[in-house]
């Protein structure tokens, strides 16, 4: 029997998944979680010093385990972000995907994950966007204009017509090479924006893709019938942007009560399980509703899922043996 294992890099991943196919891979995965097809544990988090003195760095790895029965496989995303990699000229996320035969255990692939960290972060940004906002959404307003701030354009420029595109960054040679490149790429009217509040009033969506953790979306600013989509790893919204919200949909309760925007207000009793709307599983297998009304302001957590990255790396994987891309090695 054939135990090898077909190693892929990250030029070899960019070339075998386009924008389309992960927004697909995304819906499906996510509506599997609704119809309880999915195995997956929350996210297991190695600090390496991101909040404590010891060890010295300021980095974090996460493990992120799944097993997708719909498609049967398991695999699992071993990633993290590396805060002071930029000064070594090294990417802020660094991440390895495994998959494993659920039948026997053979490890099948072992690929990049920070391509597909990136381009399904963007394509779940969609997604929800697709359940949650206005159909006749047009405005929309980032925070942060790094890979996540480009794959979320990306993503959601396939999914709404796009008249206005406001961003920010607090890098200004970061936010003027994305206004440049992603004008000249995708033809949109995209604005350089100073402040956060130039960037939210007024707009139909709102996506926040930062490393910040402090507020920086106000509740004053939202105009009624909007989206806020908060995918940092941390708190980027006043907390009564969330607490006033009609609607709080997350991707994964179980990960979200730990993790990212919620984690403080949960820690500090504000907020709990039954504040929780849907998770975005329930409305794409039709157990719960999406957007209901045009004037409901809503708030969408996806801080990101294992199952993910498994559906998207096993796509990869599938073309990868169908084109002939790869180098299969033999661990045994």
């Amino acid at each position: 029997m054939n135990q090898s294992t077909l190693l892929i890099t990250q030029e070899q991943v960019k070339s075998l998944l386009d924008m389309p196919t992960v927004i697909r891979i995304v819906e499906e995965v996510y509506r599997s979680h609704g119809e309880g097809k999915v195995v997956i544990p929350p996210k297991t988090t190695l600090d390496l010093g991101e909040h404590r003195p010891w060890p010295p760095y300021k980095a974090a790895m996460s493990a992120m385990p799944a097993y997708l029965g719909g498609v049967d496989i398991a695999g699992i995303k071993w990633a993290g972000v590396f805060k002071d990699n930029y000064k070594l000229g090294l990417p802020f996320v660094t991440a390895m995907i495994l998959l494993l035969n659920p039948k026997n255990g053979t490890f099948i692939a072992a690929m990049d994950g920070a391509y597909i960290t990136a381009i399904r972060t963007g394509a779940a940004m969609a997604i929800c966007a697709k359940c949650l906002a206005r159909k006749d959404s047009s405005i929309l307003g980032i925070l942060g204009a790094g890979v996540q701030g480009r794959m979320s354009l990306k993503a959601l420029n396939h999914v709404f017509k796009l008249q206005e595109v406001r961003v920010i960054d607090i890098k200004e040679d970061v936010l003027e090479k994305y206004v440049h490149e992603m004008k000249a790429e995708l033809g949109l009217n995209i604005l350089p924006k100073k402040s956060y509040k130039e960037v939210v009033e007024g707009a139909d969506i709102i996506v926040t893709v930062t490393i910040a953790d402090e507020p920086l979306v106000r509740k004053e600013w939202l105009e009624k019938g909007s989206l806020v989509v908060s995918a940092g790893s941390y708190q980027e919204l006043d907390p009564e942007v969330v607490l006033s919200a009609d609607k709080i949909v997350v991707d994964s309760w179980a990960q979200t009560r730990y993790r990212g925007e919620l984690a403080k207000l949960v820690e500090a009793g504000k907020l709990g399980e039954k504040n929780i709307y849907a998770e975005i599983g329930e409305i794409l297998a039709g157990q719960k509703k999406g957007r209901e009304r045009d004037d409901e302001n809503i708030l969408a957590v996806p801080i990101g899922m294992g199952s993910l990255d498994v559906g998207c790396a096993f796509e990869v994987h599938q073309k990868a043996v169908e084109k002939g891309i790869g180098t299969p090695f033999s661990f045994v």
